[in-house]
């Protein structure tokens, strides 16, 4: 045991670190020297202090090779590092390829749908001109009626001349009187009539056109629908890759879903429980809250109870539309220069469609807490702005519940979706599609196909709400998003 000490002290003593470079700074043969002193240390250790003493010849015979073994072993190992660091690269570059499809070819598939939707409007008015027309013309057929028989009596019995009867005159006199007031009256009722025909067939006309107009657009929408369906199982696949930390974060939300009273009580949850996850002493918040790889610390808010009731059903007040979503000017790759209380009235909304609940607006006894969109049957629901997901799944009466965490304190809350694209822990970018409304009524309900998909007024058709969070609390969503009385075309 007379090695033991100077063994220990060789094992515990300090050695120039390899960390701080992808490179070897002391050529191969140091850096490798450098890992076995570091793998080795342990073992030498809990060797010396249970071994029996070593004669100087047997160490001197037996390290080497030992050193020669291990030194292969950590070669192979650090090239299959390599490996998996390369494979890891690849991946994360084409989630970032395909993350910059989705959200250009979502906002592509949210014009189409605005298209289809103008379209059907368009076609609706027409059909309604039409049939107003049509009424009119019906209405009026009996008087027309009524007067082409006069003239044609009036033809085949013409009043009788002066010279041949002047006992007639009187009655001459009256028939061309009639005449004179009537003629005008006939010729102007004629002409309305020809211009009312004349009118009905350019809306008929119309119609046709715009039903191929219709038609292409449907066309294009199918077409995007299926190049974006092809991106996320592309998207999926890659995920699948990296599922069992996803998995584990999905469980833990569902559990924490479970064990929430409400909406405060769940954010609440979901931000203690994403504090403990982080270190105990936090770099700065960001000014930037973009997710890109590696998202800035969010701040957590505090839970304030008792506000969380979800908008009852009710009658929509005063409709207005909602912006069509363009593409993102920026890059997807590129970093958000702007923090989510600086958007203030630039947020696209993650929806194209009708609002009909507006926030704050009494309904059955409470305050609705946010707003209420009518959508198209299978709108594509996109995120309004970068973030993190926090919770993706049913929660209560909400349904479809999807939580997304916008960094200072802020929670955007999606609800009514029939699918939601996206998971637990999810790095995501405004415009990235994250779930889909309702399929189209069926066709064997005729009142479901009156309503036109999705554009009930009465709000029984497809529906997102959207409410915002600040530390908890609910705050108008109205002012934070990109919406006026009229479509914007970009």
């Amino acid at each position: 045991m007379s090695h033991l000490p100077s063994l220990i002290s060789w094992a515990l003593s300090p050695r120039p670190s390899c960390r701080a470079s992808r490179s070897w700074p002391n050529g191969p043969t140091g850096s490798v020297r450098d890992v076995l002193h570091r793998a080795l240390a342990p073992l030498l250790v809990a060797v010396a202090l249970t071994a029996p003493a070593i004669s100087p010849l047997s160490a001197e015979t037996a390290e080497p090779g030992e050193l020669e073994k291990l030194q292969k072993e950590i070669s192979t190992s650090l090239e299959r590092q390599k490996e998996l660091k390369a494979q890891a690269d690849a991946a994360r570059a084409e989630a970032e390829e395909i993350r910059k499809k989705l959200i250009s070819t979502a906002a592509r598939v949210q014009e189409h749908e605005a298209d289809v939707t103008a379209s059907e409007e368009r076609l609706q008015g027409l059909k309604g001109a039409e049939a107003v027309l049509t009424a009119q013309l019906e209405k009026r057929r009996t008087e027309m009626a009524d007067l082409l028989a006069a003239l044609t009596r009036l033809d085949r019995h013409p009043p009788p001349a002066l010279a041949v009867r002047p006992d007639d005159a009187l009655a001459s006199i009256r028939s061309a009187l009639l005449l004179g007031t009537l003629v005008p009256e006939l010729q102007a009722e004629a002409k309305e009539l020809r211009d009312r025909l004349e009118q009905l067939a350019a809306l008929r006309e119309e119609i046709v056109t715009e039903r191929d107009v219709l038609s292409g657009a449907e066309a294009s929408l199918d077409k995007e629908r299926r190049e974006l369906q092809a991106l996320l199982d592309q998207k999926l696949a890659v995920q699948q890759k990296f599922a069992r930390q996803a998995e584990s974060e999905e469980q833990r939300a569902a559990r924490l879903s479970r064990q929430a009273t409400d909406l405060s009580d769940l954010i609440a949850r979901l931000e203690s429980r994403a504090a403990e996850r982080l270190p105990a002493t936090r770099p700065e918040p960001r000014h930037d809250p973009r997710p890109g790889p590696h998202p800035g610390p969010i701040e957590e808010p505090v839970r304030k109870p008792g506000r969380s009731e979800y908008p009852p059903e009710a009658k929509p007040g005063e409709p207005r539309q909602v912006a069509i979503l363009r593409p993102p000017s920026t890059s997807p790759s590129m970093p958000s220069s702007r923090r989510f209380s600086d958007a203030r009235g630039l947020i696209r909304p993650p929806v194209t469609g009708t609002v009909i609940r507006d926030y704050g607006t009494r309904e059955g006894g409470a305050m609705t807490q946010g707003i209420t969109i009518a959508t198209r049957a299978d709108a594509q629901i996109v995120a309004p702005f970068d973030g993190k997901v926090s919770y993706a799944g049913p929660f209560r009466h909400y349904g479809q519940l999807l939580i997304i965490s916008v960094g200072e304190g802020y929670h955007v809350l999606l609800a009514g979706m029939t699918r939601i694209d996206c998971t637990v822990g999810q790095n995501i970018l405004a415009g990235e599609p994250v779930g889909m409304m309702g399929p189209p009524p069926a066709r064997d309900d005729p009142a479901a196909q009156d309503r036109l998909a999705a554009r009930d007024e009465t709000g029984r058709g497809p529906a997102l709400y959207i409410e915002f969070r600040k530390d908890g609390d609910p705050i108008d969503p109205g002012p934070w998003l990109l919406m006026s009385d009229k479509k914007a075309r970009g």
